[in-house]
């Protein structure tokens, strides 16, 4: 995303017919300036802007944007998008134990919940940089002269945030890879994330356990090609649920990254910090949580001693969660390597399969696609036991094996 020059980022621009800010949004002008951002009008420069100057008002929604919006910022203080619940359960996993989530991140050492709070949370947006301005990520700037907008930016907004996995996916930025067959089709992001965003997600331990997250089958059933063979083999029971989720036939690569960013290194590149792309598919440990046997699997950035510059250096139950989670690529496509059948006499079989009816040229490539201990072990030898339930090794079919 292009940087703004500093003026770029505060300069209210009339277009047209408009003389002031009240032509741009005649009902937050009725508010007035002062009443929301504080100093003085009107004034020099130097008055107008203090002695109590509000950059952004919304980092305190409850005074400033309560008289009109107070369900919605009564419910927002405990989004997943303020809290950031899912990152929170995953600090208290790795440091209390697996069976911990985030009602019990805040027995953790001070300090992770205080260097949390710093900086991880600092990072999760205000209803301004959603609304009007982009976030504090990408450094700022209004988004359309100030006004304010229902509908979040899908460029300047969501994937500011969302830009090096999501963004990156959706666009087709990976060397190889084409955008995703809904960014070519012009759909914006809340065409198909129409769930609550300021919904009190308190209830939920990750972004994954949210209520009405979309999902493939809302608007693809095995009813729409009923002949279309590869469906049918691995989506039994009425297409709903099946041993696949739809991401291992549909996705290409996708961004894999090393280590956590804590204060910082990984805009320096520092602390190991790494992204590169990769494509693993592997079991699902969650049935109750995502569809299908067999997952797509991404690595995330964390190690032992992420959070040593916070002074915390190791996580006692660093390997009671995986670190290749389950994911959730946004670079869908009809025809992938997976299902591209030319060249192969019409059977994508032979481009996933390890049986050995499949040539060994092919099965060695086919293995590549899979997430095995021993991969996990030659490349990630610190991740071993975090990883064993999520490995493919006794899982799959026994012909596979040979």
């Amino acid at each position: 995303m292009s940087q703004l020059e500093p003026w770029e980022k505060v300069l209210i621009k009339m277009s047209g017919n408009q003389k002031a800010f009240s032509d741009i949004d005649p009902v937050h002008a009725a508010i007035g300036c002062v009443n929301c951002h504080g100093g003085t009008e009107p004034a020099k420069f130097e008055d107008a802007h203090g002695p109590v100057f509000f950059r952004d008002p919304t980092t305190t929604p409850e005074e400033f944007c309560t008289p009109c919006h107070e369900d919605l910022v009564n419910s927002n203080m405990n989004s997943m998008h303020t809290k950031a619940w899912g990152e929170q359960t995953a600090i208290a996993q790795r440091q209390l134990g697996g069976d911990k989530n985030h009602n019990d991140f805040d027995y953790c050492p001070a300090e992770l919940t205080d260097n949390f709070d710093k900086e991880c949370a600092s990072c999760h947006t205000t209803c301004g940089q959603c609304h009007v301005s982009r976030p504090n990520s990408v450094e700022g700037g209004f988004v359309n002269s100030h006004k304010f907008s229902k509908k979040p930016s899908q460029e300047n907004n969501c994937m500011a945030c969302h830009g090096s996995r999501i963004g990156t996916d959706y666009r087709g930025e990976l060397e190889g890879n084409k955008a995703d067959v809904h960014q070519l089709r012009g759909m914006h992001c809340i065409d198909c994330h129409t769930e609550d965003f300021h919904e009190d997600a308190s209830y939920a331990e990750s972004r994954y356990h949210i209520n009405d997250l979309p999902e493939c089958v809302d608007c693809h059933t095995k009813e729409e090609n009923p002949s279309n063979t590869w469906h049918t083999m691995h989506w039994p029971d009425g297409g709903v649920i099946g041993e696949l989720s739809c991401y291992v036939c549909h996705s290409q690569p996708y961004n894999n990254c090393n280590n956590c960013h804590t204060k910082g290194e990984w805009k320096e590149g520092l602390h190991d910090y790494s992204e590169y792309p990769g494509f693993r598919i592997g079991y699902n440990i969650d049935l109750s949580l995502h569809e299908g046997k067999w997952v797509v699997v991404r690595h995330i950035p964390i190690s032992r001693d992420s959070y040593e510059p916070w002074g915390h250096s190791d996580l006692p139950f660093y390997d009671d969660r995986p670190t290749w989670e389950y994911t959730s690529p946004h670079n869908i496509i009809r025809w992938t390597a997976q299902t591209d059948t030319s060249g192969t006499e019409g059977s994508c079989y032979q481009n996933c399969h390890l049986s050995s009816s499949v040539p060994d040229s092919i099965r060695l490539i086919n293995s590549q696609r899979f997430l095995w201990q021993s991969f996990i072990d030659s490349s990630f030898q610190d991740e071993s036991n975090a990883n064993s339930t999520v490995t493919v090794d006794d899982k799959l079919p026994t012909s596979w094996q040979e």
